[in-house]
């Protein structure tokens, strides 16, 4: 309960607390996209280079942790898929776009700050290996799906090149490979613009949060709600679960890289869901309802398993 109330709390609290200021509109939607863009273009990428430069990434990278959260993950895709095709009559493009919903978290904007929050930079490299996954599996997966059932027209190598050409625009991941590329030089770097980065850095939790409260603002939750609450519990019920199991029992991790697997794995929806399915025009009411609801349930689950975890 301790971890609850001096960890849990103040990070929902923040978003809870950007939700309020976009919905009294005392920060203007304006004023949120310079603060997103902050976020995704400065504060993270400047956290994500300082601890990538100074991991050791190849003596840290444990494969089995890969393993149990990438396959925690598909297995939470494939699931949902398959319970939406006995429940609901929806094209197969709908389907890929709610099997991603369930199972591509917030690992980014929300993940990585309370990991490194909790658990120091140690969390730092596990963390980021969930960040690249996730990108270099469930959105080729799911774009593919989308073009492969009639939802797109592209063929395979053009649906593989727009994935790689929007990796390589990707601040965090261009930021995690550039830092851990200095950090194979052994060079250091120069004082002050160690410092520079470090204050960008430290704005990276609070402003990623407060941002993130004010994307739920004006998402509306309309039809389709048993199709949302389906994909809720997978997200934040079924993907932790599974990545649990597989960590904990299949794989047998030790009970702190469980810890940053399951947390990462209970995260909410993530924006990047949404981004797919309006660049696909594809099951995006729903996405936006997803992510509004698994963000407000995830005040009660992620702290769950925070509480379950952090004792490790």
């Amino acid at each position: 309960m301790e971890t609850l109330l001096n960890v849990s709390l103040p990070f929902f609290g923040l978003i809870f607390t950007g939700y309020a200021a976009g919905y009294t509109r005392l920060i203007t939607a304006q004023a949120y996209l310079g603060l997103n863009a902050f976020v995704i273009w400065f504060a993270l990428p400047s956290m994500l280079f300082l601890k990538m430069s100074e991991a050791p990434v190849f003596e840290a990278f444990d494969p089995k942790f890969v393993a149990a959260y990438t396959g925690g993950g598909l297995l939470a895709y494939g699931l949902v898929v398959g319970l939406s095709r006995l429940l609901f009559p929806m094209k197969w493009g709908e389907r890929a776009v709610q099997g991603m919903g369930a199972s591509f978290g917030n690992v980014g904007f929300m993940g990585l700050p309370i990991l490194v929050t909790l658990f120091g930079d140690a969390a730092v490299l596990p963390a980021v290996l969930v960040i690249v996954f996730d990108h270099i599996l469930l959105i080729p997966l799911t774009t593919a799906i989308i073009e492969g059932t009639g939802g797109g027209h592209a063929s395979l190598a053009a649906i593989f090149r727009k994935v790689a050409v929007g990796m390589s625009r990707n601040p965090l991941i261009l930021s995690t490979f550039a830092g851990l590329i200095w950090g194979l030089t052994g060079w250091s770097l120069p004082v002050p613009l160690h410092a520079l980065l470090k204050l960008l850095s430290d704005a990276s939790a609070p402003c990623a949060l407060f941002a993130l409260g004010l994307t739920l603002v004006g998402r509306p939750i309309s039809e389709g709600l048993e199709q949302v609450t389906l994909t809720a519990i997978g997200k934040l019920a079924i993907h932790p679960l599974l990545v649990w199991i597989l960590a904990a029992y299949v794989l047998k991790l030790d009970a702190f890289l469980t810890a940053v697997a399951v947390i990462q794995a209970s995260m909410p929806t993530a924006a990047n869901v949404y981004i797919l399915a309006t660049a696909t025009n594809t099951y995006v009411q729903r996405t936006s309802s997803t992510i509004l609801v698994t963000t407000m349930i995830a005040t009660i689950t992620v702290s769950a398993f925070m509480v379950l975890f952090t004792a490790y």
